[in-house]
């Protein structure tokens, strides 16, 4: 007989415990969301800056080239 008291004890800890986390894990979710979609978002709102136009006649650069630059230089600690 102890032994159901103290599982249904348990239940109702883990019950309520987890509810708590939930709600905590649910606020996180909801205000981080706009952290991850901003460009999204901005989008949206039509505040987002595209890329300036490129002067007529530029070439297209090569991916290899890119690739190659991008090798060469060491990471930034940034």
């Amino acid at each position: 007989m102890a032994n159901v008291k103290n599982v249904k004890r348990w239940f109702l800890v883990h019950k309520w415990t987890s509810l708590i986390c939930t709600l905590f894990l649910l606020m996180l979710c909801l205000t981080g969301l706009p952290l991850v979609f901003y460009e999204e978002i901005e989008d949206l709102q039509g505040k987002a800056q595209a890329a300036p136009p490129m002067p007529e006649g530029t070439p297209m650069a090569s991916l290899d080239d890119i690739i190659k630059v991008g090798q060469q230089q060491p990471p930034s600690q940034d």
